[in-house]
């Protein structure tokens, strides 16, 4: 398999209205969602293959979710699909780190580590997300929580303005509510759909409805990075400095980033990682685990996995600049579908 980031299908949700990353707070409110799809008819068979053969189909996401595509799926069932990637950037001192492939985050976090600010994060621009979608007729995208990002609202901007000089595109934005590697099985109930000559939008729920299916936990592999941006109080991020405090968290169905366990030391992760998937009622299947330079420890978590549910399936990806910035180095982000 290979990994993209993106999305598509407007849904309007009660987000911030600003297109630049937020420096937000670990806690953050939850978000009304509604999805909003324009229904559009369909025709009889004939058009039904026009439409399977002729209209181009692109998948595209920000950079803080990754979409994990099948190997060998492009041109499934004779539709031309594509994949793009939106990422964002990392700012530190005067030095600009682009969120994409070839990005080397060793020398960022060691630069965040020597910077008393810690940098900031921006989203991906609304030009940013048109030029990823190109003139592709159906459009799917994926954004970052938009608890967490104004990526989500980018997104949408750039809908609205690609929708007003052509209003006859299908495009779609979907807030995945979390962040990471997304499981296959996303992009596998797209292709089906597209195979089923399925409309535009009965496609976009049912890939809307796996992404609302997806649970996301993380563990921290430093705080450091959140206190200096502001996302966690300092009273507790400096006890936490002090006391060697680790963390164990989740995304609440809003996109909120929730601790579930605090404890001493990262010997524990992987107990705890294992209690956490219980209490989320995790029962096998496809787990993604995305790892900031720690890619025994990522693969050690998997046999752990593997052994107490046999029937999983488990992927091993390196986290984006923007997760591992805010993870830090050995943090770990897993995301598997109920």
């Amino acid at each position: 398999m290979h990994i993209v980031h993106g999305g598509v299908v407007e849904m309007k949700r009660n987000a911030h209205d600003q297109n630049e990353e937020q420096e937000g707070r670990l806690e953050v409110d939850s978000m009304t969602q509604e999805v909003d799809l324009k229904t559009q008819s369909m025709g009889g068979e004939s058009d039904r293959e026009q439409r399977k053969s002729n209209h181009g189909w692109k998948l595209v996401s920000d950079s803080g979710c990754s979409l994990l595509v099948p190997d060998g799926s492009d041109g499934l069932a004779g539709i031309d699909i594509d994949y793009a990637e939106v990422p964002f950037t990392i700012s530190v001192d005067n030095t600009d780190y682009i969120d994409e492939p070839g990005i080397d985050i060793e020398k960022m976090l060691e630069h965040i580590a020597n910077c008393r600010s810690g940098g900031r994060t921006s989203c991906p621009s609304p030009h940013a997300w048109l030029e990823a979608w190109g003139d592709a007729e159906n459009v799917i995208a994926f954004t970052l929580s938009a608890a967490l990002s104004g990526s989500y609202n980018s997104a949408i901007a750039a809908r609205h303005m690609a929708l007003e000089k052509n209003p006859g595109r299908n495009i779609a934005v979907i807030n995945t509510c979390g962040a990471g590697g997304l499981p296959e099985q996303l992009t596998n109930i797209i292709y089906e759909g597209i195979h089923e000559c399925d409309s535009f939008d009965a496609i976009v729920s049912a890939a809307d409805k796996a992404v609302r299916e997806t649970q996301v936990m993380f563990a921290l592999g430093s705080l450091d990075n959140l206190i200096k941006a502001g996302r966690l109080n300092k009273l507790v991020g400096y006890a936490a400095h002090r006391f060697n405090i680790s963390a164990i968290g989740v995304a609440s169905p809003g996109g909120r980033i929730e601790l579930r366990h605090k404890f001493r030391g990262m010997k524990k992760t992987y107990d705890k990682l294992i209690d956490t998937l219980r209490e989320t009622g995790f029962a096998g299947g496809e787990l993604v685990i995305s790892h900031c330079m720690n890619e025994e420890g990522a693969e050690k978590l998997g046999h752990l996995i593997k052994a107490e549910w046999l029937d999983t399936d488990v992927s091993v990806v390196p986290a984006s600049g923007l997760c591992s910035y805010y993870m830090g180095k050995d943090g770990l982000i897993i995301t598997y579908h109920e």
